[in-house]
């Protein structure tokens, strides 16, 4: 048996402690447009996603995400799946070994060869390397006349459940219930989170762009009446098809609150030449950022 040392999902909840939680305020997507309180942070900064090319990117294995997937598993799931989920890990006999120190369980072993313990205990299961003799001959050298090493056969020992009781000296069904509770807490949380993030994207995307910027006919960006500036993929694909280095489109991803559309499409000139155009609007009759994203995709 190869024994390792896990910190999966499953394996952590002895170990689990009420995160700190602290709500802070978030700042509207509008402020971005406007150039108000994000002005001290952008301004002058750059987008680097400018510098992110096709092969920058790795797509993960199908073994990879197959393994993600076993591990986040617990988180993955909601509070009225969790309980279950819970309940069915702790009916399972997965444990091959105990250690206990005055009778007290310390450490254990379980069949995929995870394991977790006490400070200083679990360790001797990665000193014995799998061989279960060993392991024994170490707990009777470190813990002499207190130590011992408990063995099941596979499917024969405690439950989960059980163990988690033996070594945590609580219970398992408090354990469930103080889950789904904080699987609640957290839920809610993250739906106020999600509705708010929605609010931000929609007036984001419904930002009149009072500037639209094209080159060769097609779009590359935009601009609201605050003087920020909105480009993508666009200018970036069309640079690599030009065959410009992405090092000259620093300056067209760089912040600038005070920079005109006159003034971008000076840059945009600077790096694509003479066939830029700038299409210019009011306010009122200015298409969003929405519209003017789907036209330069």
């Amino acid at each position: 048996m190869q024994i390792s040392h896990s910190h999966s999902i499953s394996e952590q909840y002895h170990k689990r402690t009420q995160a700190d939680k602290s709500a802070q305020p978030g700042q509207d997507a509008s402020e971005v447009s406007t150039g108000k309180s994000l002005t001290a942070r952008l301004e002058g900064k750059q987008n680097l996603t400018y510098l992110l090319k096709p092969d920058s990117f790795r797509v993960a294995s199908e073994e990879d995400m197959n393994r993600l997937n076993q591990d986040m598993d617990a988180l993955s799931l909601g509070a009225k799946d969790l309980a279950a989920h819970y309940q069915r890990h702790g009916q399972q006999q997965d444990v091959r070994a105990m250690i206990k120190i005055d009778g007290q369980v310390m450490a254990y072993l379980k069949e995929d060869g995870s394991f977790a313990g006490r400070k200083g205990v679990e360790g001797l299961f990665r000193q014995a390397g799998g061989d279960i003799e060993k392991l024994q001959s170490l707990v009777e050298q470190q813990y002499p006349g207190s130590g011992e090493v408990e063995f099941f056969e596979s499917g024969k020992g405690p439950t989960n459940a059980e163990v988690f009781e033996l070594f945590n000296g609580r219970s398992y069904q408090a354990f469930i219930s103080e889950q789904v509770a904080s699987r609640k807490e957290a839920e809610y949380t993250q739906q106020l989170a999600q509705d708010e993030t929605y609010r931000r994207k929609l007036m984001f995307e419904q930002s009149p762009q009072t500037a639209v910027f094209r080159v060769g006919g097609a779009v590359v960006g935009s601009m609201d009446d605050k003087g920020f500036a909105d480009v993508g993929q666009a200018l970036t694909f069309l640079a690599d098809e030009r065959g410009i280095e992405r090092t000259q489109l620093k300056s067209l991803f760089t912040v600038d609150f005070d920079r005109t559309p006159d003034e971008y499409k000076a840059l945009l000139s600077d790096v694509f030449g003479d066939d830029v155009q700038l299409d210019t609007f009011s306010v009122e009759q200015a298409p969003s950022r929405a519209e003017v994203r789907r036209l330069s995709q």
